[in-house]
């Protein structure tokens, strides 16, 4: 069977804006991920993830280019699924969203994503990223369709990622650092 065209008007589920309309774009959007850089195809400095020096929990934080805190990824260190919580900002009281391994022992990498209105039951997620560690590549879908959002691969020690129209890229970013934690996590690195 073909693969769908993520692009096409047939394949329409909607896909809402997560971080902000400002991350959102008509066209498909290409960025560079090189550590804890994200850039576009031109070099321009799109995002940068930080992580602090001191504090009791695994957290990341996603910066403009300005630097200034966009999302903040704090590990639950409790958690058997490597679960991973998104607030808006530096501030841990607006959670947007919820990753998660989808079962502790896997071949493939599977991430579940919940967003906030969906955390408390969590009987299926509003996103799905499949992939594996060694290849670092990973493709994004909406819940358990197969509609993709986003495709990564790895190109030059660095990743690619091709972030298709109208879908929140500073999610998706979020999204490609969090799978990219939960696999050196479960490779014991």
């Amino acid at each position: 069977m073909a693969k769908q065209d993520p692009t096409s008007s047939s394949n329409t589920i909607p896909i809402p804006t997560l971080v902000g309309s400002e991350f959102v774009r008509p066209q498909t959007l290409d960025l560079i991920i090189t550590g804890d850089t994200v850039k576009d195809t031109t070099g321009n400095k799109v995002f940068k993830v930080k992580t602090p020096l001191f504090g009791l929990h695994n957290k990341r934080i996603l910066l403009d280019p300005n630097d200034s805190p966009i999302l903040t990824m704090k590990m639950k260190v409790t958690s058997k699924h490597d679960r991973w919580q998104v607030y808006r900002g530096s501030d841990l009281d607006d959670k947007i969203f919820t990753v998660k391994r989808s079962s502790t022992v896997q071949l493939k990498t599977r991430v579940e994503v919940f967003l906030k209105h969906n955390q408390t039951r969590e009987a299926s997620c509003d996103f799905t990223i499949k992939g594996r560690f060694m290849k670092r590549a990973c493709t994004i879908y909406v819940g358990e369709s197969t509609k993709i959002i986003a495709q990564v691969h790895e190109g030059d020690k660095r990743l690619v990622a091709t972030i298709y129209p109208n879908v929140d890229h500073a999610f998706i970013v979020t999204l490609i650092f969090i799978f990219d934690l939960i696999n050196m996590v479960g490779a014991g690195i």
